[in-house]
């Protein structure tokens, strides 16, 4: 998606270490034109796929994979950093690393 490459060419700053700051545009801040533009790109690529909802992981995943499902009509589930006192005991856990 050009938009999104031109945004992160202008506002991005690499931290060093694999880390991307993007906070102007997907982490503290949202531009929601851009995170359609991403969520109907994302669903172009998925569709034939034919998934039954989107898993994102939490914070910076969550508005592209809401406008994703808005796109694909899919239900968005999001993995949490940290186990709610809500859920049940039996739950998946793994580590996953954050390069925003």
């Amino acid at each position: 998606m050009d938009a999104l490459k031109q945004r992160i060419l202008a506002e991005g700053r690499n931290l060093g270490n694999g880390i991307l700051k993007i906070d102007s545009l997907l982490n503290h801040q949202l531009d929601p034109k851009l995170m359609l533009g991403m969520g109907q790109e994302l669903a172009d690529v998925f569709r034939e796929t034919q998934p039954d909802r989107i898993l994102t992981a939490e914070i910076s995943g969550i508005a592209p994979a809401i406008t994703t499902g808005i796109h694909m009509g899919l239900p968005v589930v999001y993995a949490r950093k940290t186990k709610p006192i809500t859920m049940p005991d039996q739950v998946y856990l793994t580590l996953a690393p954050s390069h925003t």
